[in-house]
């Protein structure tokens, strides 16, 4: 398994925004544990070995949200991403459990530096996404890449990390050849819920094949902290438009004319708190008829992704977008 780091890999919190670098955790069997993080099972992956990982394939991105440290986010990304691949510990199961998406050839966790001292730092994190979107538009369109095909999932601020890396990718266009971009699928996206409809993201949102969101009216932390938070982002920040109200908390707000109408699939479900998203196999709640962190909730979301890049029907009903 390839993990793709914009983060200083040295400190465990509170890290820099740095260029890309790959990691690789050799011999991923089922059984491989999770917790505690396996730190030194990473290896610095040379750029030959990417490519020849990358090179030509269908590559989906895992991104976490604001606020997850090093070891946090390489094991629950990668407890998701070993699933995805199909080789997951949910295969031996009682009954077994496949997450194994075939609509992608290569799944790739994603590690960025949002996670800064305290909350209150939300609102200055911006230039970080937007550094890190830089670096991953490069990596996007170098040489050690060579993706045919680009999908993201993403939960709560990974939304605003991938959609910004689009946009960064698009703007080297017409210097470099850039692979398609087919999926993003928005968990608890922490953006605003006008992103899909605004004239900022509209480039991102045109190349983008399909979109899927995935969203709860019970995540405290969409209804606590993100309108305050938003808020100020936007006072601090060029460019930065929408209203206060996260496109992870009640779904997308679209104009009648809106182009992402057409392409953009919801799916609501009332009972997701913001952790119930990604398998958490560091994390004290973790039941215990589950490994890795995995739980009912969070096997709902994997699903539903998987169903949504298998082009298959989800087990959580897609609703109309008002």
């Amino acid at each position: 398994m390839l993990i793709l780091s914009f983060r200083d890999m040295s400190t465990p919190r509170c890290s820099a925004v740095t260029a890309a670098a790959a990691y690789a955790l050799d011999a991923i069997v089922p059984a491989f544990p999770w917790s505690p993080a396996p730190g030194r099972a990473l290896r610095l992956a040379g750029w030959l070995e990417v490519q020849r990982a990358l090179q030509g394939k269908h590559v989906c991105f895992l991104i976490h949200g604001f606020n997850v440290d090093r070891d946090g986010g390489y094991t629950g990304l990668g407890a998701m991403a070993q699933e995805m691949a199909g080789g997951g510990a949910l295969t031996l199961a009682h009954p077994p459990i496949d997450l194994r998406t075939l609509g992608v050839d290569v799944v790739v966790p994603v590690l960025w530096a949002g996670d800064w001292y305290l909350p209150i730092n939300y609102p200055f994190l911006l230039g970080d996404i937007r550094a890190t979107a830089r670096h991953f538009a490069d990596f996007i369109w170098s040489a050690a890449s060579q993706m045919r095909r680009v999908s993201f999932v993403t939960h709560s601020m990974g939304a605003r990390v991938a959609l910004e890396t689009v946009l960064q990718a698009l703007s080297a266009q017409e210097r470099y050849s850039l692979p398609v971009f087919d999926t993003a699928v928005f968990t608890a996206a922490a953006v605003t819920d006008q992103a899909l409809d605004l004239a900022y993201f509209a480039p991102a949102v045109a190349v983008l094949r399909r979109i899927a969101v995935v969203s709860s009216t019970a995540d405290e932390v969409l209804s606590g902290a993100f309108p305050w938070g938003n808020a100020a982002e936007e006072a601090l920040w060029w460019n930065d438009p929408g209203r206060d109200v996260a496109l992870g908390l009640d779904g997308p707000q679209l104009s009648l004319a809106a182009a992402a109408r057409a392409k953009t699939s919801w799916y609501p479900q009332g009972d997701h708190k913001h952790s119930d998203y990604l398998p958490r196999p560091l994390a004290p709640d973790v039941p215990a008829r589950y490994v890795n962190g995995w739980s009912d909730k969070r096997l709902r979301v994997a699903e539903t992704a998987q169903a949504v890049l298998d082009g298959a029907a989800a087990p959580i009903p897609r609703q109309p977008i008002p």
